[in-house]
């Protein structure tokens, strides 16, 4: 069991425990579901601000820019048109890309100002939860980019996945590691822990073990180069370091880790899963 401190809103402490029968392990206790929506609020949280104040938000911007192209590469490779739905979309940035792409973009993000702000900034399609999104879409490709980790019902929210894809649609999930070099490294201070509101922590087997049982086929995991770097600057921000510090002894510190994934076959900090659609 490993105690961890929510370092961005509360300074409340939670404990990760390990299922004693598949090693699944998860933040204890969860907030409510009425109390989870106060640990977010908090303007360092990015995805739903869109803020570029501080050196860390600059840096955020920057990696986001080319990430979004990447993701939209991504996308087109296996599914060249169609309709996209991104669940927890934040303040739209990547659906607007699909949408200048020529998709047809829809979005799920329960934050009420992140929401109004993706429908005011970019005229999207935007719901506030999965029960909202219309079945008859026939979505081709549905996407959950740091997401997953932040729900509760696992189980309940990949059945409702499953009913919304199309037959052999497309489903992206990116979560982080808890097996990468880097979590190990910064152990409580591992800033992709981010209690409680990520509530599950995923290793490789546990996101194979969920998409089969719900009948997914997997197609292939990549890993997140990016992703390293800036978690280990936010891990040495929460060791104390100041910006720049951080920054620069983050950067290296995440080199390292995908040096060491590339090397020995280790996850990266986060890892990225496509799988389709198989036989309901």
């Amino acid at each position: 069991m490993l105690e961890v401190i929510d370092h961005s809103v509360s300074q409340e402490r939670f404990h990760l425990v390990d299922c004693s029968a598949c090693g699944f392990r998860f933040t204890n206790p969860r907030p409510a579901s009425n109390e989870l929506g106060r640990y977010y609020q908090s303007a360092d949280y990015i995805s739903h601000t869109n803020a570029a104040h501080s050196l860390r938000d600059r840096v955020y911007q920057r990696v986001r820019r080319f990430a979004l192209a990447q993701k939209c590469r991504l996308v087109s490779r296996y599914e060249p048109y169609g309709h996209v739905l991104d669940v927890g979309c934040g303040t739209g940035e990547f659906l607007a890309f699909l949408k200048s792409c020529g998709y047809l973009a829809h979005g799920v993000e329960p934050n009420l100002k992140a929401r109004e702000m993706a429908i005011a900034t970019h005229a999207l399609k935007i719901v506030p939860d999965l029960d909202a999104v219309r079945r008859a879409e026939g979505f081709r490709v549905i996407t959950l980019w740091h997401v997953l980790e932040h729900l509760p019902g696992l189980h309940v929210t990949l059945k409702k996945l499953f009913s919304l894809l199309a037959d052999g649609g497309l489903l992206i999930i990116a979560v982080p590691d808890r097996s990468s070099w880097d979590a190990s490294h910064y152990g409580a201070d591992w800033a992709a822990w981010d209690v409680p509101r990520h509530v599950s922590h995923f290793r490789q087997q546990d996101i194979k073990r969920l998409l089969h049982e719900h009948g997914f086929e997997l197609d292939s995991i990549k890993r997140m180069w990016f992703d390293a770097p800036y978690v280990a600057m936010l891990s040495e921000g929460i060791r104390g370091k100041g910006q720049r510090t951080a920054l620069v002894i983050g950067g290296l510190v995440g080199m390292w880790s995908n040096l060491v994934a590339l090397i020995s076959g280790r996850p990266a900090s986060s890892s990225l899963y496509i799988a389709r659609k198989g036989k309901a």
